[in-house]
């Protein structure tokens, strides 16, 4: 805080604190373009050295955990004005991306159509201000990423309730893939019920993607125990089905009957459809959460604070997945995800995806990971390294 600050003292009318606000708005605006140029002054230093990459999630990192802490300094030093952590975090967030936006245009590929969950975690990791690519499912997102139609993809990789979105564990356990994971974003996910029908009663139908169906078990067993549950691609998917079958009733060829149907996804269903709210925070646990991959052909330098993502094939023998284990507790290194998988290629024959705690350039991070690959029979790719998460 600067002296200025803690000598502030309030206007005595109505139009005097409205010009203080303007004065103040006048001078964050002056700030907010001499970042932009700053910004832009960089990203002519990276074009320059070549193959630096424009996106540096440590960076962005860094940034915002030394604001946060400065705005823990503010509450510390009592301040009744303190603007919440989740708001600067917004508030910067967008700011990083329209100047990153300024070093080097960028296209983020998403599993869309726009409002599905992924898309508003895109929107939250990179601002409005570049451009952004719908796909009509994972592996599109992946293909776009390794093909460089897209600078950076975003994927879910897991639900603290539901577990892991499956498909893109599939997509990453291809060791042929040069796609890496450079950054991890966590989002509160509440889920809502959209229908043109008038009461919980009348729904004979539910869709949407695997993962709101899962995170709403319970709530659909209780209260629409008559339903039957449909799978579609993506929450807003859903809700297009619903409108595309009323109006080919209109025309006669509805393939359900609509008026009984029911969507769930985000609220921001309503922007993009006209399928009325009927039901809202139907999850099963409120303080659920949803992980997502930011991928790109690069993972990030160290933060300070990271974790680092393996995809690991070896022998099915007793005591296998006890050795890979061991290399990384031997060195204190912590585990935060054990996941297996079958891969695909040989009956029982399993792949594990194990996230660590700490950069894969750490010393003991890439000692853990040597033993491992010296091992007997042992595939290991290091699908990257990315800075610790907040929940946004």
């Amino acid at each position: 805080m600067t002296s200025s600050s803690h000598s502030l003292t309030a206007p005595k009318t109505l139009d005097e604190l409205r010009q203080a606000i303007d004065a103040v708005d006048d001078e964050v605006l002056a700030l907010i373009h001499r970042r932009a140029q700053l910004a832009s002054w960089v990203g002519e230093h990276k074009s320059h050295e070549g193959n630096a990459p424009f996106y540096v999630p440590s960076r962005e990192a860094s940034i915002i955990r030394r604001l946060l802490a400065k705005n823990g300094e503010v509450a510390k030093e009592g301040h009744t004005t303190r603007i919440p952590d989740e708001a600067i975090h917004g508030i910067y967030r967008e700011i990083i991306g329209a100047c990153l936006a300024l070093e080097h245009p960028m296209t983020i590929a998403y599993l869309g159509p726009e409002g599905t969950f992924t898309h508003t975690a895109a929107t939250r990791q990179f601002g409005s201000s570049v451009n952004y690519m719908a796909c009509a499912n994972l592996a599109l997102v992946f293909d776009a990423v390794e093909s460089g139609r897209a600078t950076y993809g975003l994927v879910p990789v897991e639900n603290a309730f539901a577990g892991a979105v499956t498909h893109t564990l599939d997509l990453f356990a291809d060791f042929e893939r040069e796609v890496y994971i450079c950054a991890e974003v966590q989002l509160s996910i509440h889920h809502h019920l959209f229908s043109h029908a008038s009461k919980l009663e009348d729904i004979k139908l539910v869709i949407s993607h695997p993962q709101p169906l899962a995170q709403c078990r319970e709530w659909l067993l209780e209260h629409l125990p008559q339903a039957n549950l449909i799978e579609s691609s993506s929450t807003v998917r859903a809700a297009k089905m619903i409108e595309e079958a009323k109006s080919a009733d209109e025309s006669g060829e509805a393939g359900f009957d609509w008026r009984h149907a029911a969507a769930i996804g985000p609220y921001s269903i309503v922007d993009y459809t006209e399928v009325p709210l009927l039901q809202r925070n139907i999850e099963d646990h409120h303080d659920n959460m949803t992980r997502f991959f930011v991928i790109g052909q690069h993972d990030s330098p160290a933060s300070g604070e990271d974790k680092t993502a393996l995809v690991i094939s070896t022998k099915d023998e007793p005591g296998a997945l006890f050795k890979l284990i061991q290399s990384f507790a031997t060195r204190n290194i912590g585990l935060t995800r054990i996941e297996s998988r079958p891969s695909r290629k040989k009956a029982w024959e399993y792949i594990f995806f194990i996230d660590v705690l700490g950069h894969r350039d750490d010393a003991d991070v890439k000692a853990a990971i040597a033993e491992i690959e010296a091992g007997d029979g042992v595939m290991l790719k290091v699908l990257g390294s990315c800075p610790v998460s907040r929940k946004l």
